[in-house]
């Protein structure tokens, strides 16, 4: 739906704070982004809350009252990645729900801004610390343009009326979300040669380009004005296997575009994003096949898979 422009003043403003991990200040291994890892625990569950916290006090120095922050970085287990009770007081979190949920959660109309905090580079880039695009594998493209989470995510936003203000990462994400965004403030807090090597900044300075960017966003609120996208919109999700994409045969108007490509076309927003996250709905079970076939090769994993499938069959029988 079109937004419309509001001169908005800069006191008591609403603001959404999207975080993601990858492009959090420090780092620069990828133990420190998942569930279950030692690092994850005691080094990026710390840093990506500092990072909030950082952008929280800028976004406050500039008039901000009501602040919310999506917890949105898919580690695998709680997926709650942001530390609670080291958050600046007075913030709502959501980290309750799954990740698409959480930010819908937050959002109303209400809402004057957003900003996005440790993005990362969609698929593709190839000077982009951990680029990928929502998961491992796929490529997106929206109206024939490849697009990331940034993208994604604004679009997203657009449909409530909300500008992106913000976004920090590496130098990647910068360009990235500049070209989408022009005007954007930005906050560089890596340097990035390839998917897994960077460079970091040193935290407190980190922290610092980050607190003076929100600072500086939110007091040029009533520049931006929503992302727009063209109508009809058409999304073209390609897989590394054709198997993949067979599994996206069987989504209603889904249309095969190439061995490796399913496409959709609609006039809605939201039914071209939920038609994205079929499709990696319906192809991540494939992605842990080689898992379950290490698993079944451990001792006793006859005995445990008997088991499950009795209890699965006695739900359905019950």
């Amino acid at each position: 739906m079109p937004a419309q422009k509001i001169k908005k003043q800069k006191k008591g403003l609403t603001v959404l704070i999207i975080n993601d991990m990858e492009g959090i200040s420090g780092i620069d291994h990828w133990h420190q982004i998942f569930h279950g890892f030692e690092e994850f625990e005691e080094f990026g569950r710390v840093q990506v809350t500092e990072d909030v916290n950082a952008t929280i006090r800028g976004l406050r120095a500039a008039g901000a009252t009501d602040i919310r922050v999506a917890d949105s970085h898919g580690s695998g287990g709680s997926n709650k990645n942001i530390i609670p009770e080291q958050l600046e007081k007075g913030v709502m979190l959501f980290q309750e729900k799954s990740i698409p949920k959480r930010m819908t959660e937050a959002i109303d109309k209400s809402v004057d801004a957003a900003v996005f905090v440790g993005f990362h580079a969609m698929a593709g880039t190839k000077d982009g610390l951990f680029r990928h695009t929502i998961t491992l594998g796929p490529t997106i493209k929206v109206n024939g343009e490849p697009v990331g989470e940034t993208a994604l995510d604004a679009y997203i936003l657009a449909e409530y009326g909300i500008p992106v203000i913000m976004a920090t990462g590496d130098q990647a994400l910068v360009r990235e979300a500049s070209d989408i965004l022009p005007g954007i403030e930005t906050a560089q807090v890596k340097t990035s040669v390839d998917a897994k090597t960077t460079e970091c900044l040193p935290l407190l300075e980190a922290r610092s380009l980050i607190q003076e960017a929100a600072c500086r966003a939110l007091s040029r609120v009533d520049e931006f004005e929503p992302v727009q996208i063209a109508k009809p919109i058409k999304v073209d999700v390609s897989f590394p296997t054709e198997e993949q994409v067979d599994l996206c045969d069987t989504i209603p108007r889904a249309e095969r575009t190439s061995k490796n490509t399913t496409s959709f076309t609609t006039s809605n927003w939201d039914e071209a994003y939920g038609f994205i996250r079929t499709t990696i709905g319906l192809t991540s079970p494939r992605m842990n096949a080689h898992l379950i076939e290490k698993l079944l090769q451990l001792p006793g994993a006859d005995k445990v898979r008997l088991e499950w499938t009795e209890s699965l069959v006695n739900v359905w029988l019950s």
